[in-house]
């Protein structure tokens, strides 16, 4: 087994970056490592059922969750991505037979977009190994460890939410770099 030690900054960090947080780096260093090595597991056990872009099968799983058809725009909008996007993604899925388009019976501007029997096979075989591979990753924390881990990430998640409703501050000027070493 990999060691996996925490990424940690230079003890002068927040002399060369006024203003930042040194732990607030960490933490944001190890989120996104985290978060990118989690996601890599994720789509490795999903690959080995099918070769699907990771937006792919989440619109499959969003139109399994729906438990009915969706019209695109609902599907670009749980998907956050845009309406030219999602036609692009929905035309490949059809083209492989895992979706289905229909007239909205009552908008003839809309379509329909439903799950093809193979793509509900491919869904009800790929969820487990998402579910599987998200269990394995927090295998190690206790179920309070777990809890505490929700409550940060979503203040987390909150602060940024509330960050974007803003305009970047400007940030101090980068100090002086002391004289290290480059790897």
């Amino acid at each position: 087994m990999e060691n996996v030690t925490p990424i940690r900054v230079p003890s002068d960090f927040e002399r060369e970056f006024p203003g930042a947080s040194r732990s607030g780096a960490e933490v944001a260093a190890n989120l996104i490592r985290a978060a990118d090595a989690l996601l890599a597991e994720i789509n490795r056990r999903r690959r080995s059922i099918a070769d699907l872009s990771p937006s792919a099968f989440q619109c499959l799983a969003i139109l399994d969750g729906a438990g009915e058809p969706l019209a695109a725009h609902t599907i670009a909008e749980r998907l956050l991505v845009s309406s030219a996007s999602t036609t692009s993604l929905l035309d490949t899925l059809e083209r492989r037979g895992l979706i289905e388009r229909t007239p909205h019976p009552t908008d003839r501007r809309k379509t329909l977009v439903h799950l093809s029997d193979d793509a509900r096979d491919l869904v009800d075989r790929m969820l487990p190994q998402v579910h599987a591979a998200a269990t394995d990753a927090v295998n190690e924390l206790s179920e309070a460890e777990r809890e505490q881990l929700i409550l940060s990430l979503a203040g987390i998640r909150h602060a940024v939410v509330e960050l974007a409703k803003h305009e970047p501050p400007t940030p101090k000027p980068r100090g002086k770099r002391s004289a290290r070493s480059n790897p």
